[in-house]
């Protein structure tokens, strides 16, 4: 089992591999810093593919953060260099530690609030989705109060047009009856086509009984068929049989 001190062993060599990989390979994130920026006025040193005067930079990843390079100065539309030259030698191993276990807890961090976006953003779908249903649902009642409200408007109106004898009460009562033999003719239609959808599935299934019946009938008569058969194949053999017998007989006298 490994103790503490191999772990911190272990934190300190990752931590150099990736300072040193850092000063060999590719150009770190860097961060603005006024004090430092700009172009190397001096000749030299030059970035190795292109030749030209490297930029003031410093750097603002992992262990090499907060160290000041001269970098390549060729960062869009072309291949980047990488560091032409490291300012500041490597931190210290405590510090590197410090700063990987610093940038560590930010990319958590950042994961956490990254978890966070998506948690919220599915909950606020969710009441989106349940909000246009809810919309969708008053609508539907909103319609059908309308309606009614229309409805009702309609009947006072009615009935003030008869209370000031606007229209006669005959044709009033025409009208009331009118819609009664409306509405009892609906009713009939309705009962009407019921009863006929009654007797079609009557029809249907007595038909259904027939042909379950003649499939029966038909079935049975096959097996009849084949019974008989049978039987006239056995008396056919005790025929042939009792013939031999008979010829017997009468070579014998």
């Amino acid at each position: 089992m490994p103790s503490w001190n191999d772990e911190e062993t272990s934190s300190e060599e990752e931590c150099e591999v990736v300072s040193m990989d850092m000063g060999l390979m590719e150009e770190p994130d860097t961060t603005v810093e006024p004090l430092f920026c700009g172009q190397l006025e001096l000749a030299h040193p030059k970035c190795i593919l292109h030749q030209l005067r490297p930029i003031k930079r410093v750097a603002f990843e992992g262990p090499v953060t907060g160290r000041r390079f001269y970098g390549c100065p060729v960062q869009e539309n072309g291949v980047n260099c990488g560091v032409v030259e490291w300012v500041d030698g490597p931190w210290p191993t405590f510090l590197q530690r410090c700063l990987c276990k610093l940038w560590e807890m930010f990319h958590e961090q950042n994961f956490g609030r990254v978890q966070d976006k998506q948690k919220f953003e599915k909950e606020l779908s969710r009441l989106k989705s349940e909000h246009e249903r809810e919309l969708a649902k008053l609508r539907t009642e909103n319609d059908k109060l309308c309606i009614e409200y229309t409805k009702l408007v309609d009947d006072v109106s009615k009935m003030f047009d008869w209370q000031d004898g606007r229209v006669d009460k005959k044709v009033y009562q025409k009208q009331v009856e009118e819609e009664e033999l409306e509405k009892k003719k609906k009713e009939l239609e309705e009962k009407a086509m019921l009863e006929v959808q009654m007797e079609k599935l009557k029809l249907a299934k007595e038909q259904r009984c027939i042909l379950q019946s003649q499939a029966d009938i038909i079935k049975n008569t096959k097996k009849a068929m084949k019974a008989v058969e049978v039987d006239r194949d056995v008396l056919k053999k005790e025929k042939a049989k009792l013939e031999l017998v008979v010829a017997e007989l009468l070579k014998e006298g």
